[in-house]
């Protein structure tokens, strides 16, 4: 395919694109809607106006006709012009045939294949002379029939030109409102990832969507204000905690050696490992933009963590295998996926099966095991933070594991994917195709 092949296949998508994107404006359907509507509407005004108006000047026609009838004698022959017919209906023989049919009915229109008398529509109108006679009488209509052509044309022509101009005043209103539209949109996604900075800011159209705008970023405004107040007390009160922890990991080091000692200890560690977690995590909810970004190659990156993380595994009595089958290079911050890697290897060595798989796939890495796995439909669940299956809290783990990896999927704009193993066990991966 040549270079100009696919130049007009790119410029063929992006209109069908742009045109899609235009039709789902519900501004451009109500004004097709309307169009449709006020065309049906016009083309019946339309051919009623004609309609009546044809009839209004046949009407005026059969009057002016019995009042010419009323002052000549059919006898009369200089009655007969050019123009006009005057004649006893006993002598119309020289008439095309298609006169004495309208004679059987009374009168009406006749409408000739050729020019008669340099016409081809008659009015005729059987009347009486002022003799009391009857007779028929009959003009040409030509004039009148080029006049309501005209009219009608002159209507037509019209109603196209606003029809026109009225799908242009449409379309165009349709595109300034899906325009405004998709900002709204635009922001309400950056507001679903993260970015709890993002704002519409108000046009100067005063209108609904002015409103709607207004709402939603004094909306965003509160929702930042609470989301940050609350960020910043848990990682206060985290903060602070850990220094009472240092003096009672200090004070209960200075103890005799013994068991009591050595379960108080492993206690204090985990506290701590719990206020360090619940730190990192709201670092990471609370940064923005790429800043400490870096080109990342997935396939390495599992390496790295194999190489880091594998003798953990060994220790704890399980394999860890390592599955890359061409990783992408994608843009993030290399010590949180490091860190979300290490999370799902801790989360797998404690809920997991022997076999532990961290895979690289394209622009998905994650970790796999052949454990028991998670029901479905507590997926949504255990990515929350401080939550864990069991109710009585009696196995290892803080529940905040998956809450710091889904905080560092969030930072990404990566998505979370959480699945059924096969035959068994939980498949956690993250996705950049969004990136």
């Amino acid at each position: 395919m040549s270079s100009a092949s696919k130049l007009l296949g790119k410029i063929s998508a992006a209109l069908a694109h742009r045109v899609r994107w235009l039709l789902r404006s519900s501004t451009l359907r109500l004004s097709l809607l309307l169009t449709a509507i006020f065309a049906v509407g016009m083309a019946v005004a339309i051919l009623l106006a004609l309609t009546f108006g044809r009839e209004a000047v046949l009407n005026r026609v059969d009057t002016a006709l019995e009042g010419l009838a009323a002052t000549v004698e059919a006898d009369d022959t200089e009655a007969d012009t050019f123009s006009v017919i005057i004649r006893p209906l006993s002598e119309i023989g020289d008439l095309p045939k298609e006169f004495e049919k309208v004679v059987r009915t009374g009168g009406g229109t006749v409408s000739l294949k050729r020019d008669f008398r340099r016409a081809e529509d008659w009015r005729v109108l059987i009347s009486r002379d002022k003799e009391g006679e009857p007779v028929l009488i009959a003009v040409p209509l030509d004039a009148t029939e080029d006049a309501l052509e005209l009219l009608g044309n002159a209507l037509w022509s019209t109603a196209g030109v606003v029809l026109v101009l009225v799908l242009v005043i449409g379309l165009a209103a349709g595109f300034l409102v899906q325009r405004r539209l998709a900002r709204i949109t635009g922001v309400l996604d950056r507001l679903a990832t993260g970015d709890l900075e993002a704002r519409i800011g108000v046009a100067r159209s005063s209108d609904d969507l002015d409103d709607l705008a207004g709402r939603i970023d004094r909306t965003a405004q509160e929702l930042e204000r609470l989301v940050a107040q609350t960020r910043y007390l848990s990682a206060s009160i985290a903060h602070d905690l850990r220094t009472p922890l240092a003096r009672l990991r200090a004070q209960l080091e200075s103890l005799p050696d013994g068991e009591e000692r050595g379960a108080a200890l492993e206690e204090a560690e985990r506290l701590s490992g719990i206020f360090d977690t619940i730190m990192r995590v709201a670092r990471i909810e609370a940064a923005h933009g790429t800043e400490g970004f870096e080109h990342v190659d997935l396939s390495a990156l599992i390496d790295e963590v194999a190489e880091i993380y594998g003798p953990v595994v060994e220790d704890a009595g399980k394999s860890l295998v390592l599955s890359a089958k061409s990783g992408a290079t994608v843009l993030a911050d290399r010590s949180m996926l490091i860190q979300a890697l290490a999370n799902l290897i801790q989360n797998a060595l404690v809920h997991g099966g022997p076999d532990i798989t961290l895979f690289a796939s394209g622009s998905q890495i994650g970790v796999s095991d052949n454990g028991p796995g998670v029901d479905p439909d507590l997926f949504d669940e255990i990515i929350k933070p401080m939550v864990r299956l069991d109710a009585a809290r009696e196995s290892e783990g803080t529940g905040l594991g998956l809450a710091l990896v889904r905080a560092v999927a969030d930072r990404h704009t990566a998505e979370l994917e959480l699945s059924s193993n096969k035959p068994s066990g939980l498949r956690v991966a993250l996705n950049f195709t969004k990136m």
